[in-house]
């Protein structure tokens, strides 16, 4: 049960109720809400735990596979992809500034 682990991280965390409520942007009554049962953790929820909460294993709070926090190995893999996402957006964005560069080139070339 998510609800159940989103307690978990929780208590792990060694935050107030208040501060931890707040850093994932639901108030204190929903937290609560979701510690008696009464509340379902939403998707926007799970998203803002392991956005928050990096070293938090998807696979552990999802699916509850493995182990609640990421190995060093899952650490190394994210910052590889989120390296490699960063080098595709500076690659999209060298190539959109080269075909500007191009363009104005041309309009330069048309006025002399």
């Amino acid at each position: 049960m998510i609800e159940s682990k989103i307690i978990q991280v929780f208590v792990s965390s060694g935050m107030s109720r208040l501060d931890f409520a707040n850093k994932l942007g639901i108030s204190n009554a929903v937290l609560s809400h979701l510690a008696s049962g009464r509340n379902k953790a939403s998707l926007d929820l799970v998203i803002a735990v392991l956005i928050n909460f990096p070293k938090i294993s998807a696979e552990w709070l999802i699916l509850d596979k493995g182990e609640m926090y990421k190995s060093e190995t899952d650490d190394k893999d994210a910052l590889k992809y989120k390296l490699l996402a960063q080098i595709r957006t500076l690659k999209d964005t060298n190539l959109s500034i080269t075909k500007q560069l191009s363009t104005f080139e041309m309009v330069v070339t048309d006025l002399k």
